[in-house]
Formats: structure tokens, C-alpha cells, sequence
């Protein structure tokens, strides 16, 4: 027979209630967050941990097909996420995983972004030399699907969003359920 999951909730109940209040908000500034209002100082530190991992992605993946390399750093940001998120769940710290989730709702967002910009590429980007290539303008333009970035980075957003709402409600579920415990 199967074990229970039992979640850590060993703080006081209010602890989480404040908790859960603080990442409503996170996911509200997700929302609105990118490129031209970054104004949010724990969002823009984990853009900023996110960047360096997408620059690094491009780094240890340089052996690759150029188009592989070109889209590794977003591919990037999100594993990074999502292994964030799995070393949550398997930790059995369970109402970090919300935060957790808003992590990985924020790579796919700040991916979904990249990729929606590929044609009109009015992000600016960082990188050596004078001349730096839209990553996603280049693997789109290569595969045929330029035309489709919007559509893409839309879906993209889209999946990011969906996983910040199920964390959101898992993170809800369990403090009704910490809640039912105490009654």
C-alpha cells in the first residue's frame, strides 16, 4: 500500500496564510513582468539568475547544431526552473513548490516573451560584440516558423501561466488541508 504524502507545514498557520498572500502577488507582477518594466527587485533577481543560466546554456550546449545552441538558452531557463521545482517536490517541501512554480511560470513567460519578439525584435539585447543575433528570430527564420512567434511565445506564456494557477491552488490546498487538521 502506498505511503501517504505528508507536507511539511511546520510553521504556524498564518505563516502560510501571509505566505500564499505574498505569491498572489508574485504571480500578479509575473503577469506585467518583462523586458521594459522590470520594477519588481525579487523578480528582477531571479531574471537575473535566469539570464545567467540562459547565457550558459548557450555555453555548454556550443557543439550542438547552431540552431539547437541559438535556442538552448530559453530551453535553459526553464530546466533550471523546473529542476528548482522537482527539488521541491521530491524534498517533500511542499509550499515552496508554489514559489517554485512561480519560478518556472516566469521562464516560460520571460522565454514566451523572447520568442513573441523574434520578428519585430525590439528587446534589447546583451551580448558580445556590436552585433548580437535574436536567438529566436534565427531558430524561427531556420525552421520556417517566423511567422508563427507570436503564436508560439503566446503558448509559451500561456503554459507559464497555467503552472503559476496550479501552484497557486496546490499551495491553497494546503493550508485548507493544514486548516482541517487543527479543527
Amino acid at each position: 500500500m502506498a505511503k501517504p504524502v505528508v507536507a511539511r507545514m511546520s510553521l504556524p498557520l498564518w505563516v502560510y496564510i501571509v505566505g500564499w498572500l505574498f505569491f498572489a502577488y508574485l504571480f500578479t507582477q509575473i503577469l506585467s513582468f518583462g523586458p521594459f518594466n522590470a520594477n519588481n527587485i525579487l523578480l528582477s533577481g531571479m531574471q537575473f539568475i535566469d539570464f545567467g543560466v540562459h547565457e550558459a546554456s548557450h555555453l555548454v550546449f556550443f557543439f550542438l547544431p547552431s540552431v539547437l545552441v541559438a535556442s538552448a538558452g530559453s530551453i535553459g531557463e526553464i530546466i533550471f526552473a523546473g529542476l528548482i521545482l522537482t527539488a521541491t517536490i521530491k524534498g517533500k517541501s511542499y509550499f515552496a513548490t508554489v514559489f517554485a512554480s512561480l519560478w518556472v511560470m516566469l521562464a516560460f513567460r520571460s522565454a514566451g516573451v523572447y520568442m513573441a519578439d523574434a520578428r519585430t525584435q525590439a528587446i534589447p539585447l546583451i551580448g558580445p560584440g556590436e552585433t548580437v543575433k535574436h536567438d529566436w528570430n534565427y531558430v524561427f527564420g531556420q525552421l520556417g516558423l517566423l511567422h508563427q512567434d507570436t503564436i508560439i511565445g503566446g503558448t509559451f506564456i500561456t503554459i507559464g501561466v497555467a503552472i503559476g494557477v496550479v501552484g497557486l491552488a496546490f499551495g491553497l490546498f494546503l493550508i485548507v488541508r493544514k486548516i482541517a487538521k487543527q479543527a
